[in-house]
């Protein structure tokens, strides 16, 4: 893995209503507007590809659940933004 620039850490997608950032190259960290942290969005490798993989992290603790995969980055990340 790369040691990434700032401006690459600062490239995340965007969404209405939530603010993503990029920790390392294959992570990306989901907060809300008042700055709480949603959950993260992963690259994971699977047998078909890339994948990317949103992961909600549950109220009061670290663990982490898996609410959806996409082919790419935007698709996951609209599992945190909701129709």
């Amino acid at each position: 893995m790369a040691i990434m620039t700032s401006d690459q850490r600062r490239m995340a997608p965007t969404a209405p209503h939530v603010a993503t950032r990029r920790v390392r190259d294959d992570l990306w960290r989901v907060s809300s507007a008042s700055g709480l942290t949603l959950g993260y969005i992963a690259q994971v490798d699977a047998r078909s590809g890339l994948v990317f993989e949103a992961r909600r992290l549950l109220p009061g603790g670290t663990t982490l659940l898996p609410i959806g995969t996409g082919w790419a980055l935007e698709d996951a990340l609209a599992c945190f933004t909701g129709p």
